[in-house]
């Protein structure tokens, strides 16, 4: 019997033993407007099983704002993946 990957789900922690698949290779179309910033593609852990999160163009909500991409990280315990979301600074 093959054990599912546990999941562990609070408000800004999500932590999963499986690890995710590499990033996939996305087409950018061209920005609207020159205040657009590519948001990359993710994978994100659904319902048990990794769905891929398409990139898309996004509106800077300030000017000169930055995006810093979300990433997964081997837990401290090295017992698992951790999401951290990305977010505008």
């Amino acid at each position: 019997m093959m054990n599912e990957p546990a999941t562990t789900t609070t408000t800004r922690t999500v932590v999963v033993t499986q690890e995710p698949p590499p990033p996939r290779m996305e087409v950018r179309g061209p920005a609207l407007n020159e205040n657009q910033v590519w948001i990359s593609g993710y994978w994100s852990w659904t319902n048990n099983r990794w769905i891929w999160v398409p990139g898309h163009w996004e509106a800077r909500p300030r000017e000169n704002a930055a995006w810093v991409p979300g990433h997964w990280d081997r837990n401290p315990e090295n017992t698992g993946w951790v999401w951290t979301p990305g977010y505008w600074q």
